[in-house]
């Protein structure tokens, strides 16, 4: 009776004594460890495990460990880590929006994404990850998948959820805009990318998808000089900006050598006229 009482004892002194000592944990291997240097550096991982140690269950240190992995596009040892964070996540959306996310946005493993925020929306429909809600991600997934009218559903719910409190995102817009441009409702789709670029008026991507709009709807002279511009624009970076496009690109998101071959392009075809 005794052993077991000191055993009892003892695992609440150490269970105390975790949940005491997890800043400073926090402050040794993250704030003055792996903070201290690039995520690309390998000691980064060294202060990870060295955590981990201490805090085998803590979900933040785990999706810690696993963001240098996408970044290097290490998808697998990634997951392996994010899985954990996951799986110890005491807040149901905390961890899973992110592994969500990471499906999306990095692996570009769609189904799965589409799949896991699904299980989010149950339970959180107003949830947000990285500055959108959850609707929005899904209906990139779907956009990625053609199926653009559950992508049309789903963003138009993303674009109405905060209605009264928050303005539509120019990305939400932007990516309307893509849906009608290719169900080929061109007009509908310049319309979108006109409330996207009111927003902001440089996003070069929008002014490539509304050329090929207006291209396609016979105004090859006004496609041209808002390609022009796109290139222009572009040159300066005025592109997507989440800050995760540094790393990964968003579907739709425009290259130099596209704009590139669509001006000689259209240059011709406005020659030969």
């Amino acid at each position: 009776m005794k052993k077991i009482l000191l055993f009892s004892v003892l695992l609440y002194v150490a269970t105390y004594s975790q949940k005491i000592n997890k800043n400073q944990v926090y402050d040794k291997y993250l704030k003055n460890g792996a903070y201290q240097g690039s995520y690309y550096n390998p000691k980064y991982q060294k202060y990870l495990d060295s955590a981990l140690v201490l805090l085998p269950k803590d979900p933040y240190l785990w999706q810690q460990k696993s963001m240098p992995y996408f970044k290097k596009k290490q998808y697998e040892l990634g997951f392996l880590a994010l899985d954990n964070a996951v799986k110890y996540d005491d807040e149901y959306y905390t961890y899973h929006s992110y592994h969500a996310f990471i499906k999306c946005i990095f692996e570009k493993n769609y189904t799965d994404a589409v799949n896991e925020f699904d299980a989010l929306i149950k339970f959180y429909p107003k949830g947000i990850i990285m500055d959108h809600s959850y609707y929005f991600y899904k209906s990139l997934s779907l956009i990625q998948l053609n199926r653009l009218n559950e992508a049309e559903e789903n963003l138009n719910i993303s674009l109405n959820l905060f209605k009264g409190n928050i303005e539509p995102h120019f990305l939400e817009l932007f990516y309307m805009g893509i849906i009608c441009y290719e169900k080929e409702d061109y007009e509908k789709g310049i319309q979108f990318f006109d409330k996207s670029l009111k927003q902001y008026p440089k996003f070069s991507d929008a002014l490539y998808y509304k050329a090929k709009c207006l291209y396609n709807i016979n105004q090859p002279d006004k496609a041209f000089e808002i390609l022009k511009k796109s290139k222009e624009f572009l040159s300066e970076k005025y592109t997507i900006n989440e800050d995760n496009a540094f790393y990964e690109d968003y579907p739709y998101q425009i290259k130099s050598w596209m704009v590139d071959n669509l001006i000689q392009q259209m240059g011709v075809v406005i020659k030969q006229r």
